[in-house]
């Protein structure tokens, strides 16, 4: 899927949240940045930087959900860029987790036992109730993938789950590796000529 290796690609993660301090599935209702992810987010833009030109075509697409949109404004802002040029792109959403959204996982536990139980057996395939499954972000991201310029710098604001399909599309990676990836928010991924390197520091 990595035919637009000529343009790179700029994946962040959304700064750390209230939620995620609790270890609450979020999917697509929100929960604000905490200080910490404030900083993570102008971290991000300050690590952006040097790497992006202004003169050069330059798109930022983010994930309509506040968390994403919050620190997509946060990284244009220390780019010097005005908060228009951001899109909002739906497809790049994080996989909803219908009924779990809003609870930890020993509370899932306790209130969808059999629906964790068969979760687990198949992560990709299978959602949580009224949610989505992996294979269902992996379609609608890859379907925005195929529609992305070539020749633009891209910055894309999105989530954890959703950054991790989007790595496994973009370097052609199995279900298995898919999961086991990262999903940092002290640092972004540059995606160039079919290879992901992890910007920190």
């Amino acid at each position: 899927m990595n035919e637009k290796n000529g343009s790179t690609i700029y994946l962040l993660r959304h700064g750390e949240t209230e939620w995620n301090t609790q270890k609450r599935k979020q999917g697509h209702r929100n929960s604000p940045l905490t200080e910490r992810g404030c900083t993570q987010a102008a971290e991000n833009g300050r690590r952006l930087k040097p790497r992006v030109s202004i003169d050069r075509p330059l798109a930022v697409i983010s994930s309509p959900l506040g968390r994403a949109m919050q620190t997509a404004s946060k990284v244009v802002e220390v780019l010097g860029l005005s908060p228009n040029i951001i899109e909002c792109e739906d497809r790049l959403m994080e996989c909803s987790f219908g009924l779990w959204e809003g609870l930890a996982e020993a509370e899932i536990k306790r209130q969808f036992p059999h629906e964790w139980a068969a979760r687990s057996l198949d992560r990709w395939n299978t959602s949580a109730p009224d949610g989505e499954s992996y294979a269902d972000v992996n379609a609608r991201v890859s379907a925005w993938y195929r529609e992305l310029s070539r020749e633009e710098t891209t910055i894309v604001v999105c989530h954890g789950l959703t950054s991790r399909v989007f790595r496994g599309i973009y370097l052609g990676l199995s279900e298995q590796e898919i999961f086991e990836l990262s999903e940092p928010q002290d640092g972004f991924f540059e995606l160039r000529d079919g290879v992901s390197i992890f910007v920190e520091g």
